[in-house]
């Protein structure tokens, strides 16, 4: 069972867009432990699971974030923190996101005070008010070997609110010289190994896999479906895809980034603005 958003109860199963049916498990469960179906679940895990609770210290950082120029003492912070919980127990304060891959229990502040903490040190390369714009802005990655790093990057940069990811291949040691990950991935689809470690980086960023690839039957679900793309990273092997999803770009309007790392060429068409 997972939830998307607090006390919406599902499979933390991610069916294959491409309609073959498969499931895959790249989804965290989110629980507010507030809410009692969350709190039977989260009791449900909480003896096997293993558990990360740092949520003090996330708080510790949210008053110094916000205070940068006092310097507190530890029973300062401990008073302060106290205050900020406003009589919630620090328990059921945010959140606890259970990833089932690695079967680990992670405490966490809520989603605006977890945004907050993540994106501190962006500012002001990237100030509030474009991050507020980039929260609302869908990306997508097509092909997850250089892609893999792509995703990352955004995801770590926090500049949308939506990935898709499409990928057919699965890990291969051979990949391993531009795909960081580790080698207990090997033989997993890249899609779920990309979502998974976009999970575990921020797992308030919404992804969509695509477990397939881009094919002719899917590639305007990928392209438009629940909302048109801001942004297309094409980084696929297959020329047949590269200009499919160039000509069905222009006709949507979707500006088309491609980085080829070996010769260091990066292809910018901005079909949003010159089709």
């Amino acid at each position: 069972m997972s939830f998307d958003a607090p006390g919406q109860l599902h499979l933390p199963l991610q069916k294959n867009h491409a309609g073959n049916g498969e499931e895959l498990c790249c989804k965290p469960v989110m629980l507010d432990i507030n809410l009692s179906q969350d709190f039977d679940y989260f009791k449900s895990i909480c003896e096997s699971a293993i558990i990360c609770d740092k949520v003090f210290d996330q708080l510790k950082e949210l008053i110094k974030k916000r205070n940068p120029k006092v310097k507190f003492s530890q029973d300062e912070y401990a008073l302060l923190v106290h205050k900020h919980l406003n009589g919630i127990s620090i328990e059921k304060y945010g959140l606890w996101i259970y990833y089932p891959w690695s079967n680990k229990l992670i405490h966490l502040v809520n989603e605006d005070e977890f945004v907050e903490l993540r994106t501190v040190r962006n500012c002001y390369k990237i100030t509030p008010e474009e991050q507020a714009i980039l929260k609302k802005k869908i990306i997508g990655v097509a092909g997850l070997s250089v892609g893999h790093a792509i995703a990352l990057t955004i995801t770590a940069e926090r500049i949308c609110g939506e990935l898709r990811l499409a990928d057919f291949d699965t890990l291969e040691l051979t990949n391993m010289n531009r795909i960081k990950t580790g080698i207990q991935n090997i033989g997993l689809k890249k899609t779920v190994i990309a979502a998974r470690e976009v999970a575990e980086i921020d797992p308030f960023i919404k992804v969509k896999c695509w477990h397939d690839g881009i094919n002719d039957n899917n590639i305007f679900d990928f392209l438009s479906g629940d909302g048109k793309l801001d942004l297309c990273l094409e980084e696929c092997d297959d020329f047949y895809v590269k200009f499919n999803l160039r000509y069905k770009c222009r006709d949507l309007g979707i500006p088309v980034v491609m980085d080829t790392s070996d010769s260091g060429l990066i292809d910018i068409e901005r079909f949003d603005l010159e089709p």
